[in-house]
């Protein structure tokens, strides 16, 4: 059994119940061993007091102490496989003390014991005394206390050995609920993760224990309210892109009129600007409304796109429109299939080769090439522009943010855009800069991961 690494909620549940339930443990042995102690003491010296009140019984009646040793020589105590062991040691004593009579084994020690009735320890012995006034005889019977201490530690291997086994099941059994409870959370984070930003769903509540059922129905409601603001300002910047298109056009429309009319006058150059602006509203609108149809709700990978067709069409869309500005636009595709949105790659691919006119300025082709390496399908548009410098990549994914050589061009959405419409498709967008083997331009790719 390994434990997680620290800061792991299994592993701080786990350490907490099993330092609680060995504490516990390591109390209840301590204290049964006290118990244990004083119930051996107990019994030990019943059995001492009685076996020392049938001994003085014949001592009291036998003026012959000579017959009462030899009587009191055949006192053995039996133990398995045949051995014997001489238990008792005992010694007779007159009031004085002075000993008449004691055991071969009887230790020097014994002649300290006190002559008063009751127990007393002497060393490594516990000595019971009775004493005969009659006669003026007492009696002195003593037992190791090794074999008590032996007979506790014994009984307390007994005693403690399943206990600990009980314990290390217990350990193992906690470890188990602990990670089952963990691995609930687990799945719930993991359903979290798996949420795409642009698509709030619901989390499922299938499999989820009881107690976690509340704080997943919660998220549930946060996300449905996040998911309400989010199709609010999406369809705001839908329909406010829309309106505007009408207004701009016809903007548009009296701006040229005005320029044409202003040929050869002093009012030629602003009416240039203003046609200029105008059209950079209208590309505006234009990316709003994009924008706001790459960040819906339904997932866009519903069908397969072959992305060499794809990329002749934009290609052919650019050339026919003469927005290459004279720089060359080369396509070298092979079939490629992947799941996604026909029209949201032709979207994403429009906006990178955009992105490579506007951000590419100075160079003297853009190339769009499609492959499979086995590992991925890949759709890629290079430039040799000037580039960009890395530290500014990562800020490029965000809207309206622009490249320091777009010189006031462009919305800075073109990038956010793709960005999103690849995650909605399963996809990911890459831009390095410079590209591998150049020494200038920017490389940005969409790329489709190949499953497993």
């Amino acid at each position: 059994m390994t434990l997680p690494g620290p800061g792991s909620v299994t592993r701080a549940l786990t350490k907490s119940l099993v330092v609680g339930l060995s504490l516990l443990w390591l109390l209840g042995v301590v204290g049964s061993g006290v118990v244990l102690k004083r119930l051996i003491d107990e019994k030990s010296d019943d059995e001492l007091m009685e076996s020392a009140a049938i001994m003085m019984s014949l001592v009291r009646h036998t003026d012959d102490l000579l017959v009462a040793a030899a009587v009191l020589g055949e006192v053995r105590t039996p133990y398995p496989h045949g051995a014997v062991h001489e238990r008792f040691v005992y010694q007779v004593r007159d009031t004085s003390g002075r000993v008449l009579l004691r055991s071969h084994n009887a230790p020097p020690a014994l002649a300290d014991a006190a002559l008063a009735e009751g127990f007393d320890d002497v060393g490594d012995w516990r000595v019971a005394t009775v004493a005969d006034p009659g006669s003026g005889r007492v009696l002195q019977l003593a037992d190791p206390l090794a074999e008590r201490r032996a007979a506790l530690v014994h009984s307390m291997l007994w005693l403690t050995l399943p206990l600990a086994a009980l314990l290390a099941f217990a350990v193992l059994i906690v470890f188990r609920a602990s990670r089952t409870l963990v691995r609930q959370v687990q799945r719930t984070a993991s359903a979290v993760s798996r949420q795409d930003p642009q698509a709030l769903g619901m989390l499922p509540l299938d499999g989820v224990v009881t107690e976690m059922k509340p704080a997943v129905e919660a998220a549930n409601r946060l996300f449905a309210r996040f998911a309400d603001a989010f199709e609010t300002e999406r369809s705001f910047t839908y329909n406010s892109a829309h309106e505007l298109r009408t207004p701009i056009a016809a903007a548009l429309a009296q701006a040229q009129l005005l320029a044409a009319m202003a040929e050869d006058s002093p009012l030629k150059a602003q009416a240039d600007a203003t046609v200029a602006a105008l059209r950079r509203l209208s590309r505006l609108a234009e990316r709003l409304l994009a924008l706001a149809r790459a960040e819906g709700t339904a997932p866009l990978a519903d069908e397969w796109v072959d992305l060499a067709q794809v990329a002749r069409l934009v290609a052919d869309e650019f050339r026919h429109s003469g927005r290459l500005q004279g720089r060359r636009l080369v396509v070298d595709a092979t079939p490629v299939r992947v799941r996604g949105d026909f029209d949201a790659v032709g979207l994403a691919v429009r906006n990178l080769v955009e992105n490579a006119l506007v951000h590419g300025s100075g160079g003297t082709a853009i190339r769009v090439t499609c492959r499979d390496d086995g590992r991925a399908a890949i759709v890629a548009v290079v430039d040799d522009g000037p580039g960009i410098p890395g530290a500014q990549i990562p800020a490029l994914l965000k809207r309206f943010a622009r490249g320091s050589a777009a010189k006031g061009t462009g919305a800075g959405l073109g990038l956010s855009i793709v960005d999103t419409l690849a995650r909605r498709m399963g996809a990911r967008l890459v831009l390095t800069s410079p590209p591998a083997g150049h020494a200038s331009g920017l490389d940005a790719r969409l790329v489709w991961e190949a499953p497993g």
